[in-house]
């Protein structure tokens, strides 16, 4: 309680939970920002404007935020330690959930085609105000996307490139059946030993069949490959 006032409280990481005032509900928000100062200052400023507010920095208190609030709209601070693993499981744990990248440079084209192809809603370039945050809330919470006419550019910049490689006839990364089977674990968050628990395999099995379809994909990490959308993890026919 706060003053004689109903509150929520969600333990970011495990220390003191954050008391937020839950009178006069709007849309539940999530905030997942591993930047202390940061989160706080969203907490703060969203819960003032009515909104159930939950606040996580990792998968652990993600989840456990998530089973609290049930959020339909979710902030991510794109700086955020594997921040696209993050929003993919977010996206599999909650397929409601609409996501808003916080912190976007507006000249990093990698990031923003990335958080498309993942499935973000909307965009938050660093030079906005929480005003503007505010604005692509409400659009976000009524079903709307939004970007601003930079991140416009660039994504209709990065579909004329896929539709020339179509027409290109560039082929799609082939995955055998055990490596997709595992990108789709890699999607959910798991690591070696757990998939290898899994799957009733070595753990280092697990790490060959990693570094292989990392290289098919074309990528470096594992949280490059859980990004990569669905449709990579195609496998031969009867898989």
């Amino acid at each position: 309680m706060i003053d004689g006032e109903a509150t929520l409280e969600v333990a970011p990481d495990g220390g003191p939970a954050d008391r937020v005032p839950v009178s006069d509900l709007s849309v539940p928000v999530l905030i997942v920002d591993d930047y202390t100062l940061s989160r706080d200052n969203l907490v703060t400023a969203l819960a003032g404007c009515g909104h159930t507010i939950g606040a996580a920095r990792d998968l652990p208190s993600m989840l456990q935020a998530n089973a609290q609030i049930a959020p339909e709209i979710v902030l991510f601070n794109i700086h955020n330690r594997d921040c696209e693993m993050l929003m993919v499981s977010m996206l599999q744990l909650n397929p409601q959930a609409r996501i808003i990248v916080l912190g976007v440079p507006a000249d990093d084209e990698v990031a923003i085609v990335k958080c498309a192809e993942i499935g973000v809603v909307g965009y938050h370039i660093r030079y906005q105000s929480m005003a503007e945050l505010m604005g692509v809330i409400r659009r976000a919470a009524a079903g709307e996307s939004f970007c601003t006419p930079e991140i416009s550019t660039v994504l209709l910049r990065r579909l004329s490139e896929l539709a020339a490689q179509r027409q290109a006839g560039t082929p799609t990364p082939m995955l055998t059946t055990r490596e997709a089977e595992i990108l789709r674990m890699l999607r959910m968050g798991l690591s070696n030993k757990q998939i290898a628990a899994e799957l009733c395999i070595a753990v280092h099995t697990v790490k060959n069949h990693v570094h292989s379809l990392l290289a098919k994909l074309a990528v470096r990490t594992r949280a490059e490959a859980a990004a990569l959308p669905s449709g990579v993890d195609d496998c031969p026919p009867g898989c």
